[in-house]
């Protein structure tokens, strides 16, 4: 009998924990309580009463009353209770709770050391749990804490959890006979309890309890609780939901973007499927773009056509009752073998349209490629891009070209004699990178060859073309690196060259410039305009007697049928053949002007003109000037013509768009990235001597002022089209071309996937944090205001900010030696780019895209002697004789790679991934810490931070790219040598020993020598070691981590009497110690500091003329490196140690 009654409660108690959770089921009355609550009480002597679904317990002592279902994920749980004071001897005390909790003893199993803990309060330190104590103590305190499951503090206090959260105010103690809502959500990593709609916690867990049951916990009392409720879900939900990043795109929409996923929740050969709000298939292509050590997929790249209009989309897995067919094509790129998945429903009806696929054939001599509206035809070889470009089967556009001039001296009144030079493309090699079903990726790779002479071949280059199937629009991405003697190679022009053929009649040839704010510039080749006007001919009705009446109404038709003619030119529209007029009309045409040439010059960000010409022999003349064009053109005819946007016209000039001989059986159109009609490039440093790094924090060394390796890369969009379709359809494009907008995930699915590591979304529930929102607005929106009214614009310089400022002089210190460009100084491009992640704002997002294109082209090596290294901040942005990892890490290309799929950005990160063999010839420290003074026979050095943690994150990148766990390696390698050093992260000197062939870090000094340094996790590693420690566990290093962030502040102090305030790290440690005060600390830091100094108010004033040129916006004290510290210190301090005030 015994057996059999242990058998039924076996069977009752686990049972209920198997089946699905019945979670809206209140079970608080006579008739269920026992299925679904267990009573562990400290005395016998208990009761429990019911009246209807009100349960009532009296607890002569300690008592929880437990829930008998197991919660996982995303836990939300509600119910009301009191605590009832009717009678002598009723106690005001302990409306409390456990959640969450578990035994680690025996985590499955809640009930085996029941009887053990038999409802004694202290015992329950043997469990996890998150614990509310509501007027406890006798009413006297209401407390917040997180139980480990420590049995030792039982019976020795001091090892007791602390207090996380308490109050003591009579707003937050008990009120007897009150009904209290309590609700409480447990969400990630966040915890959450509520009463009466007022959130008393607001936690934050670094090893966040996800699985346990509740208990609802009382104490010499009399207590009633109803209306319990629970609601369980996956911590991830398993669809992802699109944004648009813009405006909902007007046209069929090509888009790549990339999208991140959990350990183990998908795998390569997974299939998923994109799916409009009302449940249509569109057709994609995906591929890994970064794998989790198990396999999985980390990140996806996806590949598909948009319609247009399509506002709201999600990302799915394809469930199995729903095959998809799958095809898979491996690419070979170098020794890596590309895959590609692509999607297509059986069901072509739940298309959203019928959607062509691209096909790629390949000879030994050429490609071929078909997306259904265009055919492309790329030699394999020789001059040309692009042999020839049709759409819809006529050829709109051939021989796609680069071309290049240079001068051997710069503009100089006193310069000799001038010599130039004449190069075009060569290309060298062309393979398909990446082909899919919806997608293929052509990339071809060359360099510039001279046209004569020597045959000198130098600026290599690479260029990408993307073509999606049913689309007409060929993405070009063009990267060239200088390679050049900086005081010989003045680059004239550079440019990409495209022929257009031209079959009609030269009134039915158009030509269109994008303008300002949607303006359109266009006109015919032959404008049918001129003293007389054209007709087709008599005009039909006019009476004979030719009445003065009749001759006025003549008159009159025939101006109806003249501006007809007129507007239907204006508009696109066949103006007949030249043989369908009479002889009058046609001596019009014979002698109506034609133009030749047409040009649009951006030469400075806030002036551009267009201007036409006749022909070779005879001038421009103006046609129209404006402010800044959007850089969309076209040119060609009413049977076809090409349309070219080059991206971030106005922002990159001197820029321009030429075309030529319009006027003949093939015009030209010519898209410059540097005008010809501007000065020359002029690459030499900004000064021929150095001026001292105490004096203007300069660092210049001997032959280090070089541009040798940097690059430079441009986006344009080439669109075939049938004709031209007039203004307002040219406006259209232009808006849509000029000003991309992007798909990709929402920013809570990466908030919830941490993307790119912790990070917050934007949280003002509370005054303080309100406060801190408001200030990170406040920075974005200056910088924003900075850079137009500072106009940091142009080829070499857009993307980048200046510094630090000058408020005597009342402007940037861009003249100031190492003050001037920022050059990634203190992550400011991280500082952008999690600006943007948590906000989604496209703002931000044009922001750090131009930031990213230029720290990572412009700012970094990537050839020669400098290759896999950047140059620090300086007035020439390759100027300064620090090259270091931290300008050209991995970490700043990251989040444009795996948000939008940038093969180019893949590249600089593979360029980047063996960067510390560098170390071998050139030490970081070769000047502050030579060898001669600090011992060290390993082969190279480097410091921990922030030499090693950008290695480290390189490593990553090629290790979660490619699978490779040589990567892998010698980063556990440096973490276990780290850890062994005999300070951990504070061994000095800040010069160690490293083996590049190894990773292993080593020192040979001092054993008891200590250092700090402020710089170490500040210039992207801290970010980078919060994903990289996802990846890789290591238990010692993470107590080193944890070490260094938890003492950092008093070392520094110490050791140099350094106040450099770091406040994310002390919040890294307060958020994994679970420590209130120093969270405290962190946060007073934040907001009475700078970098080393006190922090002035936050104020932003605005100077007015004559102070400055033209009005400008003021923030006294600000530097880029603090407005980058200080956000990035606010964005992770908001996710982990958030206030409540």
């Amino acid at each position: 009998m015994k057996n059999l009654f242990t058998f039924l409660f076996l069977f009752i108690t686990l049972g209920t924990n198997i089946k699905a959770q019945d979670n809206k089921v209140s079970g608080l009355d006579a008739r269920q309580f026992h299925k679904y609550w267990k009573v562990e009480s400290e005395s016998p002597d208990y009761k429990v009463t019911f009246l209807g679904d009100t349960a009532e317990i009296v607890s002569p002592k300690g008592l929880t009353l437990w829930r008998k279902e197991k919660m996982k994920g995303r836990v939300t749980i509600e119910y009301d209770a009191c605590v009832v004071v009717e009678k002598e001897g009723d106690r005001l005390s302990d409306l409390n709770c456990f959640w969450m909790a578990s035994d680690p003893e025996y985590p499955d199993n809640l009930w085996k050391r029941e009887k053990w803990r038999n409802g004694i309060f202290l015992n329950c330190y043997s469990l996890q749990l998150y614990y509310m104590g509501y007027g406890g103590n006798y009413n006297s305190t209401t407390r917040f804490r997180r139980y480990d499951g420590n049995k030792a503090a039982i019976t020795e206090s001091g090892l007791r959890p602390a207090i996380l959260k308490e109050y003591t105010d009579t707003d937050h103690l008990l009120k007897a006979n009150h009904w209290y809502h309590i609700k409480i959500t447990n969400e990630n990593n966040r915890v959450s309890y509520y009463i009466d709609g007022t959130r008393l916690v607001d936690f934050r867990d670094a090893e966040p309890l996800t699985e346990g049951w509740f208990g609802f916990r009382t104490t010499l009392s009399r207590t009633r609780i109803t209306n319990f409720r629970y609601e369980c879900s996956p911590q991830q939900t398993s669809v992802v939901p699109l944004h648009w990043i813009g405006d909902v795109p007007g046209q069929d929409k090509p888009v790549s973007f990339g999208v991140p996923f959990d350990e183990g929740e998908i795998f390569p050969e997974t299939s998923l499927q994109l799916k409009t709000v009302d449940d249509k298939d569109i057709p994609i292509d995906t591929w890994t773009l970064a794998y989790w050590p198990d396999g999985s997929v980390k990140w996806s790249g996806v590949a598909g056509v948009i319609p247009a209009g399509t506002e709201k989309l999600t990302l799915e897995k394809v469930v199995k009752a729903k095959k998809a067919e799958k095809t898979e094509k491996p690419i070979r790129v170098g020794k890596a073998v590309k895959t590609v998945n692509t999607t297509k429903p059986k069901n072509p009806d739940n298309t959203c349209q019928r959607v062509s696929s691209v096909s790629v054939t390949e000879t030994p001599e050429n490609i071929r490629i078909e997306t259904g509206l265009l055919s492309a035809y790329i030699s394999r070889s020789g001059e040309f891009l692009i042999d020839s470009l049709l759409y819809r089967g006529t050829k709109v556009s051939e021989k796609a070209r680069l071309i290049c001039s240079t001068q051997n001296e710069p503009l100089l009144d006193n310069a000799p004699q001038l010599s130039f030079a004449h190069y075009t493309g060569k290309v060298k090699s062309v393979s398909v990178e990446r082909s899919g079903s919806v997608r293929a990726l052509v990339k071809l790779e060359g360099v510039h060859r001279r046209r004569n002479g020597d045959n000198r071949e130098w600026l290599p280059f690479v260029i990408r073309l993307y073509f999606y199937g049913g689309s007409e629009q060929v993405k070009m991405v063009h990267s060239f690196v200088y390679d050049g003697e900086q005081n010989k190679d003045f680059i004239c022009s550079l440019g990409i060259r495209f022929d257009v053929p031209m079959r009609e009649a030269l009134y039915n040839r158009h030509i269109a410039f994008s303008c300002a704010d949607g303006g359109v510039w266009s006109e015919p080749v032959q404008p049918l305009v001129g003293r007389r006007i054209l007709t087709l001919g008599e005009t039909t009705g006019r009476k004979k007697n030719g009445s003065k009446n009749t001759d006025i109404q003549s008159q009159t038709e025939n101006q109806l049928i003249e501006l007809s003619l007129q507007q239907q030119q204006m508009e696109g529209k066949r103006i007949p053949p030249y043989e369908s007029f009479n002889e009058k009309n046609r001596s019009l045409l014979d002698n109506w002007a034609s133009w030749n040439d047409y040009r649009l010059s951006q030469l400075t960000a806030d002036a551009f003109s267009i201007r036409k010409r006749a022909n070779n022999d005879n001038p421009w003349i103006g046609t129209f000037s404006g402010t800044r064009s959007n850089g969309y053109t076209f040119v060609g005819d009413i049977t076809g013509g090409l349309g070219l946007c080059m991206h971030d016209f106005w922002q990159s000039y001197p820029s321009s768009i030429e075309i030529s001989h319009a006027c003949t059986p093939t015009a030209t159109l010519t898209a410059w990235l540097w005008s010809p009609e501007a000065e020359p490039m002029d690459l030499r440093h900004y000064d021929n001597v150095a001026h001292d790094l105490n004096a203007s924090y300069e660092d210049v060394q001997e032959g280090m002022s070089t541009p040798y390796g940097i690059a430079r890369t441009t986006t344009l969009t080439l669109i075939p089209q049938g004709g031209y379709t007039g203004k307002r359809t040219f406006a259209v494009c232009a808006k849509q071309f000029s000003n991309p907008s992007l798909l990709m995930p929402t920013p809570d699915y990466l908030h919830d996937r941490q993307a790119f590591g912790i990070w917050s979304l934007p949280d003002r529930s509370t005054p303080f944090r309100a406060c801190v929102e408001d200030r990170l607005d406040a920075y974005i929106d200056f910088y924003q205001k900075a850079i137009e009214q500072n106009k940091w614009y142009g080829f070499w310089n857009y993307g980048d900010v200046m510094h630090a400022y000058d408020p005597v002089r009342h402007t940037w210190r861009y003249d100031v030696g190492g003050f001037a460009w920022d050059n990634t100084e203190l992550a400011s491009n991280m500082w952008l780019w999690y600006s943007f992640l948590r906000t989604g704002r496209a703002d931000i997002w044009r922001m750090a895209e131009a930031m990213t294109r230029h720290t990572g082209e412009v700012d970094v090596y990537h050839i020669g002697p400098n290759a896999g290294l950047g140059s620090r901040h300086n007035v020439s942005h390759w100027g300064c004789g620090a090259k270091e990892a931290r300008i050209s890490q991995a970490a700043w290309n990251r989040f444009y790679y795996y948000l939008t799929t940038d093969e180019r950005c893949g590249d600089l990160m593979t360029e980047v991934r063996d960067a510390d063999h560098k170390l071998y010839e050139l030490d970081p420290m070769r000047l502050a810490q030579p060898r001669s003074e600090y011992p060290c026979t390993a082969p190279a050095r480097l410091r921990i931070g922030p030499d090693w943690l950008a290695y480290a994150g390189n490593w990553m990148t090629e290790w979660e790219r490619t699978g490779n766990t040589k990567y892998r390696d010698k980063i556990i390698a440096g973490m276990k040598s780290i850890s062994a050093l005999p300070n951990r992260l504070f061994t000095g000197p800040k010069a160690l020993g490293f083996d590049p062939a190894t990773g292993i870090i080593t020192t040979e000094c001092d054993p008891k020598l200590e250092t700090t340094n402020h710089l170490m996790t500040i210039m992207g590693g801290f970010e980078v070691m919060n994903e990289m420690m996802r990846m890789i566990d290591l238990s010692e290093w993470k107590d080193a981590w944890l070490d260094h962030a938890a003492r950092y502040k008093k070392k520094a102090w110490e050791l140099s009497h350094s106040r450099f305030r770091v406040s994310r790290l002390m919040a890294y440690a307060a958020y994994h110690m679970r420590n209130a005060q120093m969270a405290e600390e962190a946060w007073r830091d934040l907001f009475t500091r700078l970098e080393h100094t006190p922090a002035p108010p936050f104020r932003i004033t605005t100077i007015l003329p004559p102070e400055v040129p033209a009005p400008l916006d003021e923030c006294d004290g600000i530097s880029t490196n603090d407005a980058a510290l200080w956000s990035l210190d606010a964005i992770y301090m908001q996710e982990v140690i958030p206030k409540d005030e």
